[in-house]
This record gives C-alpha cells, sequence and structure tokens, in this order.
C-alpha cells in the first residue's frame, strides 16, 4: 500500500480526513517526507488551503479582512515544524489565524504596520494610549451616551443609518469611543491639522457635545462660539467647517459618530465626499496667508 496516499477514514462524516487533528497531522508529514517541493506536489493541498479558505472566512470578515488572507495566515503557520508537533495542530492554526487577522484589523484601525499593532496586542491592548497620547477624558463615557442613544425617530432622513447604529449600541464601549476620537484625531492630522491643535479641537466639541445633548444642537452652539477662533488661531470659516464634518448635517452622520460606531480609518478614508470635506477644515493661518 502506497503510504503517501493512505488517510483515515470517517465513514457517514463529509468533513475530510485532514479536518481533524490525526488527519491534519498525517498530510503534514506526507508533505515533509516529499522534500523542499512537498506543498507543490502532494495532491491533498489545493483542497486543504481550500478548507482553510472555508474554515476562516467568517473569522476574516469579522476583523474586516479578506479569506485570502487568513487563508496566507494559515498556509504560513502550516508549514512550521511546530505545527506538526502540536498537540492539537488545528488549534495552533486557528489560534494564529485569529492573531494575524486580530493585528491586521487593528493596524487598519490605526494607520499602522501590522508588526506594530502585533506589539501593541502583546503590550497588554495599551495601544489607544500609545498611539495617541489620549488622557483619560471623563467626557468619553458621556460621549458614548448622546451617541449611541440616538434612534430612528430622531429624524425621518436618517432612518436607514440610524437603524443600523441604533442596532449596535449594546456593543459600543468605552475602548470603542477612545479608538474613535484616535481615529478622527489621525484622520484631522492627515487634513494639515497639527496634533496638539486637533486634539484641542477635538475635546472642545466632544465637552460641547455633551453639554447640547445632539449634534444638532451643539453645532448651532458650536458655530456661535467664538473662543475656539483664538483658541486654535482659526478663522470663523474654517471653525464652522470642521465642526459640520465632525457632527454632520442635514440628516448626514459626522465623521465623529462614524468613528465612534467602529468605522475604520480606511474606509473613511475611501469615502471621498469626506475627505473633500475634512481637507477643507485645514487651519489656515496668518503666516501661511502670507
Amino acid at each position: 500500500m502506497n503510504t503517501l496516499n493512505a488517510t483515515v477514514t470517517y465513514p457517514h462524516d463529509p468533513k475530510p480526513p485532514f479536518a481533524y487533528p490525526q488527519g491534519l497531522r498525517r498530510v503534514l508529514v506526507q508533505i515533509l517526507k516529499l522534500g523542499a517541493d512537498g506543498w507543490s506536489r502532494h495532491p491533498q493541498v489545493p483542497d486543504l488551503l481550500a478548507y482553510c479558505e472555508s474554515k476562516y472566512a467568517l473569522l476574516a470578515r469579522r476583523h474586516g479582512q479578506e479569506t485570502t488572507d487568513a487563508v496566507a495566515a494559515a498556509f504560513d503557520v502550516l508549514r512550521l515544524p511546530s505545527t506538526l508537533d502540536a498537540d492539537d495542530p488545528w488549534g495552533v492554526v486557528t489560534r494564529a489565524v485569529q492573531r494575524t487577522l486580530q493585528a491586521a484589523d487593528r493596524a487598519d484601525r490605526l494607520l499602522c504596520s501590522t508588526d506594530h499593532a502585533r506589539r501593541l496586542m502583546k503590550s497588554g491592548d495599551r495601544d489607544a494610549e500609545r498611539f495617541s497620547e489620549l488622557d483619560e477624558d471623563a467626557a468619553v463615557p458621556a460621549l458614548v451616551e448622546r451617541i449611541a442613544a440616538r434612534t430612528t425617530d430622531e429624524s425621518a432622513t436618517q432612518g436607514a443609518t440610524a437603524r443600523k447604529f441604533g442596532s449596535i449600541r449594546e456593543s459600543i464601549t468605552d475602548r470603542d469611543a477612545r479608538i474613535g476620537l484616535i481615529t478622527v484625531r489621525t484622520l484631522m492630522s492627515w487634513a494639515g491639522w497639527p496634533p496638539e491643535e486637533a486634539r484641542v479641537a477635538l475635546e472642545y466639541v466632544c465637552h460641547r457635545l455633551r453639554e447640547s445633548g445632539g449634534p444638532g444642537a451643539a453645532l448651532d452652539a458650536l458655530r456661535r462660539d467664538l473662543t475656539p477662533l483664538r483658541l486654535l488661531d482659526v478663522d470663523h470659516r474654517t471653525w464652522t467647517r470642521l465642526c459640520r464634518t465632525l457632527l454632520g448635517d442635514a440628516g448626514t452622520d459626522g465623521l465623529l459618530r462614524r468613528a465612534v460606531c467602529g468605522a475604520r480609518p480606511v474606509d473613511l478614508l475611501a469615502d471621498a465626499r469626506l475627505t473633500t470635506a475634512l481637507a477643507l477644515t485645514a487651519p489656515v493661518k496668518e503666516a501661511r496667508r502670507a
């Protein structure tokens, strides 16, 4: 009998033999025996990778990644000798794929490299503070409460969008809000705002949002408030544009709410209307005018 093609059979089981730990170990041993080109020669490799694609498709979507990313991560782990020696090879693969997808998702959210995101994950989930030096802010829980509390009856023109975010109200945490604020500050820096001025402007808007009880009222108050003009050394038009972009207007969700509700920087930057509006908020100082 050809040991290369020997497999473990499971009567009446629709799953392939390599879907089980011992079956996967057997295939990995066979590939190893074929030498350096074993992964290109073994006949079950395509089926094994297709199985990985199916197995980790949901996990990839959960972290906003493509299924091909999950397959690539699984392939990298399957080739490691330590996977072959593990008590549960599939457990090792699944955990490694999960960590890779989590790192890729976090890298997208924080606009950093995947390797840097991995290091942040190993540091005990302190990436929010280390990435932006965002201090603890008592306004953050209140901000989440204000934003997440908006329902479909607030505005008839926001029906579909309000239902979408209303359905995830319970899933928004303080950490989500903090990452959302980091996302906003990152995009403001991309638009030309100096980091410190972006922090001050965002905190001022959040403070007014908490006091006003809603984006519409906050926008009206901020448009009449002259303090930020002196505080940030910006003109009234620039300040009004920034507030409208952050809070939204005419039935459109603002950048602040979208970021707190989980929108990633890469998705926000893909919104041409948003990026155009944000680019127009860049402060123009007297020195620049000269």
